[in-house]
């Protein structure tokens, strides 16, 4: 069977909407069967693809973002917000985003963000008369920042793929989650200053008043302390953080009165659902990803690449345009299992650093949880909201022009995320 029927059965598959990890397997067994592979390699490479320590973290980071919506950490987090932005022109839009970067810094996984932090946000700002589209847009963009600042999960699983150590990658996301966050908060100012949306003024809180939300506020926001400085610092691996954001959430959850055993039971229930669906797609990646290896399908795109140019810089620009196309019809951790062995042999051959592309990746497909049709942030938001779909999209379109501007900045000034590891000694 040759390669291009292989691929237009892969694609046929997709196109009739069976699970990518089914598609997975169903292309790496029958191209090891016709090529006369013993199918014991394909268990083998299926057991190699969750055999890692790195990838005990998935659980843990999913674990801690149930307990944080379930336990009230949340909405400390964005009182705490509130307290600090909510005077800015944009109002609560600002203080969506700033909560979508505190909340990053414990969960990592942006479905946690939109679906949890998400639900408070909207009905926050619908109380105080603001656009419901515009309030649904700004919710879905800024959860695209979950998966950047660290931890994240989409960066452990690039992480487990590129066999490039995760604390790197999480120090490396500082920046540009940080920038993605200025980027949308400037956006909603200017929205807000020309009156194409509207955004109720509030008053300046008192320095007394932010001091009461920020003791209100305090233990919870030690949380992303204490998983970044030890992450960041040595002295736990990502995992180990992993464990201590679930145990500091579960202790919270406890003090606020919040959690009880059925909340706790439904925590760990939709955890077990959630991993089970990103590990089943690790363990059959592997054996995609040794199939199109031994297939040598990285070097020949390689080959065709450098057939049009050889110039790092267009080589890049072009990824970046593939990157969002395929945010746009495939979920981010399917794609990252896809184009992490081929794009990985690629950087080898123009000198791009594996951290970075890891950060090029991540962030290009982020964008694709708010581009239709698939837009995973887009449909949750859509329920939360209770709008229609096609409105939540036209209102988010604006909000992927500063997200796409970050994507390339990222790209071509690779300081932007080496800065950081090569300070802290990583790199």
């Amino acid at each position: 069977m040759s390669l291009a029927l292989l691929a237009v059965i892969f694609l046929v598959l997709i196109g009739l909407g069976v699970p990518i990890a089914v598609v997975l397997l169903g292309t790496a067994t029958l191209g090891m069967y016709t090529r006369q592979v013993p199918l014991t390699m394909l268990t083998q490479t299926i057991l190699d693809g969750v055999r890692s320590y790195t990838l005990l973290a998935i659980p843990f980071y999913i674990m801690a973002g149930e307990l944080m919506n379930r336990g009230g950490i949340t909405k400390r987090i964005f009182d705490f917000a509130l307290s600090l932005v909510g005077h800015i022109k944009g109002g609560l839009g600002h203080v969506n985003v700033l909560a979508s970067m505190l909340f990053a810094g414990i969960s990592g996984s942006a479905t946690a963000d939109a679906a949890g932090l998400g639900r408070i946000e909207i009905e926050a700002m619908k109380a105080e008369g603001y656009d419901l589209d515009f309030s649904a847009a700004i919710t879905a963009a800024s959860s695209t920042i979950g998966p950047i600042i660290p931890p994240s999960i989409h960066l452990v699983i690039y992480g487990s793929i590129a066999e490039v150590p995760v604390a790197t990658l999480f120090t490396a996301g500082m920046i540009p989650g940080i920038l993605m966050g200025l980027g949308l908060m400037f956006t909603v100012y200017i929205l807000a200053a020309t009156g194409r949306v509207h955004c109720p003024t509030r008053p300046r809180q008192s320095l007394r008043s932010v001091l009461r939300s920020l003791r209100k506020a305090g233990t919870a926001l030690l949380a992303p302390v204490l998983v970044l400085g030890g992450i960041m610092t040595g002295v736990v691996t990502p995992t180990e953080a992993g464990v201590i954001a679930v145990v500091y959430s579960l202790v919270l959850g406890l003090f606020y009165r919040e959690i009880n055993k059925e909340v706790l039971v439904e925590c760990i229930r939709n955890t077990i659902q959630s991993t089970a669906v990103v590990m089943f797609m690790l363990a059959v990646s592997r054996s995609f990803a040794w199939f199109i290896t031994i297939e040598r399908i990285p070097d020949r795109m390689m080959g065709l690449v450098f057939q049009f140019t050889e110039s790092p810089a267009v080589v890049l620009f072009f990824i970046n345009i593939l990157l969002l196309l395929l945010g746009m019809i495939g979920t981010a951790s399917a794609n990252i299992v896809i184009v992490t062995p081929i794009l990985v042999t690629i950087a080898h051959s123009i000198g791009v650093d594996l951290i970075h592309l890891g950060l090029i990746i991540v962030l290009g497909l982020m964008i694709g949880l708010i581009t239709p049709p698939v837009g995973t942030s887009l449909y949750i938001l859509s329920d939360v909201a209770s709008l229609p779909f096609e409105r939540v999209v036209r209102a988010t379109l604006v909000f992927v022009i500063p997200l796409v501007a970050v994507l390339y900045l990222v790209t071509y000034i690779p300081s932007l995320s080496l800065f950081l590891p090569r300070l802290l000694g990583m790199l």
